[in-house]
């Protein structure tokens, strides 16, 4: 078993590396939860919250290493953290009601209680099979953390530490984020249903097509005009929606977080980025990528330039941002990119360049 000050450690280390604010009372650290790392190390997890006129409102995650009192994270809470909760938005009070009727000195015994029982329990979390007092330990802590968590925060405590809560066999906000998954899954299969309806659409459009083929050959040339001009909005939309879906996956590719439900939301994203996809092809719309590093006007679109102190790269791509789009042959969308400009290092005040 740890030593018994190993959490009033990681508890000063957070005040002391991140908040710099020890001297303020209002800040506040939860209860501590604990995590299970990639191999196998438990770590203490706690969210922060400044406790003033009876709210508490969490604004920060912090993790830290259980053996050796090391700082693994620390972040602030972002609005997609509790997806599904009905919670008031960030910035707005919450305020705070104990689930148990304690006296001021009843609930700093309690209290006291708890951290010494996860003293203990923290040298076995997460153990597949407890033994008898392995499980009564569990049971004592569960219990005082029933009475003493506010009730308000027990949907950030399910999204901070939910495996954990789990395994102790309490359900404090868990719930809602399943919910929250699924939603996001029936959304998803909404999105692929209009998906097909847009393709049915598309194909009974051909078949009139045809039909307006046979009986007026003089006006087809203005007919697939005027088709282009009552589709180009839609083509826009959709190249939009990929653009947009390609970009919600880099976001949430480099969040730390990456339980199942994570995982499945960029699958079914991904999923639709790719069927869109496929519709476009399928009615002569593609992507592309201009060769080479020389700026091709009419294929491509200079969002911003990079200064740089090599003529050589002047007025090549520094970096690709999106791609283009044609439609047999014609260019609908072109390349977004970023062009290097030559910029003496002499010179402070470097003027715009010039593409011909």
């Amino acid at each position: 078993m740890e030593p018994s000050n190993t959490l009033q450690g990681a508890e000063h280390l957070i005040r002391e590396r991140v908040l710099h604010r020890n001297d303020s009372e209002t800040i506040a650290l939860s209860l501590p939860m604990a995590e299970q790392l990639p191999d196998g190390r438990i770590a203490d997890t706690f969210f922060v919250y400044e406790e003033i006129s009876g709210c508490g409102r969490p604004f920060a995650w912090a993790k830290v290493e259980s053996v050796g009192g090391k700082l693994l994270f620390y972040a602030r809470c972002e609005a997609f953290d509790f997806a599904g909760e009905q919670l008031p938005p960030l910035g707005e009070p919450l305020s705070l009601t104990s689930p148990s009727p304690f006296t001021g000195e009843e609930r700093a015994r309690n209290l006291q209680e708890l951290r010494q029982l996860y003293e203990t329990l923290r040298s076995f979390a997460f153990a597949p099979s407890p033994n008898s007092e392995q499980r009564k330990v569990m049971e004592s802590y569960a219990t005082l953390l029933e009475r003493l968590a506010w009730r308000e925060h027990r949907p950030f405590y399910g999204a901070l530490a939910g495996p954990f809560l789990d395994w102790l066999g309490l359900d404090w906000g868990q719930k809602g984020r399943r919910e929250a998954a699924a939603s996001v899954r029936d959304l998803a299969a909404a999105v692929r249903e209009l998906s097909q309806l847009f393709v049915r659409k598309i194909e009974t459009d051909r078949h009139k097509e045809k039909l307006f083929d046979q009986m007026h050959q003089e006006l087809q040339q203005y007919k697939n005009d005027l088709l282009d001009s009552l589709t180009r909005s839609m083509e826009g939309d959709i190249i939009k929606l990929i653009d947009d879906i390609e970009k919600t996956m880099e976001h949430y590719r480099s969040q730390p977080f990456s339980d199942d439900n994570y995982r499945k939301l960029l699958s079914l994203f991904e999923g639709v980025e790719t069927d869109l996809t496929d519709l476009l092809y399928r009615h002569g719309i593609e992507p592309y990528t201009q060769e080479g590093n020389q700026v091709v006007v009419g294929r491509q679109k200079i969002l911003a330039t990079v200064p740089t102190a090599e003529p050589s790269k002047d007025k090549t791509v520094a970096v690709r941002h999106a791609k283009g789009w044609e439609k047999n042959g014609k260019v609908i969308r072109p390349e977004r990119v970023s062009v290097y400009l030559y910029t003496p290092e002499e010179s402070n005040t470097p003027e715009d360049a010039s593409f011909t």
